[in-house]
């Protein structure tokens, strides 16, 4: 006999598991990107205006526009990327890293990512990393070297 889909026994079973409404993660990164944006220019020794014309020289740079009508980020544009309210302007994908470079901030991009969970480091913390592994290696060769000499009686 099947068992209904959200019934208690299919709970108990675990044959079918459905997530709950809060169990799902928000696919949509708006408003998380608008938080890390916001904290990105908090952090950072930048004016707005200084972001706005340092993003502009860089965007220019790499050929890039923000489509809209003057072309270029302006203080009003940047203000409703970090509105809250305003869910119908978010930065645009290819502005992001920009954006990043000029603030000193992944956290914009940490948002982005941090549905999926996937994360977004830093070239320090990537070597950090990589040592970690290498450490976590060497000590797994270390603790087979010590078996293999116990084995032939050298310890």
């Amino acid at each position: 006999m099947p068992v209904p889909f959200n019934s208690k026994e299919a709970k108990k079973t675990d044959q079918h598991k459905q997530l709950g409404l809060w169990d799902r993660p928000c696919l949509d990164p708006t408003h998380r990107i608008k938080l890390a944006m916001k904290e990105a220019l908090r952090n950072t020794s930048l004016s707005r205006e200084q972001v706005v014309d340092e993003m502009n020289r860089l965007a220019a740079a790499e050929g890039l526009t923000t489509n809209g009508r003057s072309q270029k980020v302006t203080l009003a544009l940047l203000d409703k990327w970090l509105a809250p309210g305003a869910t119908q302007h978010i930065i645009p994908l290819k502005l992001l890293p920009i954006f990043c470079t000029v603030t000193g901030s992944v956290a914009p991009l940490q948002a982005l990512a941090a549905p999926l969970s996937a994360w977004v480091i830093s070239a320090e913390e990537e070597k950090l990393l990589e040592w970690a592994r290498l450490e976590v290696e060497r000590r797994r060769l270390r603790k087979r070297a010590r078996q293999l000499a116990q084995e032939v009686g050298i310890e």
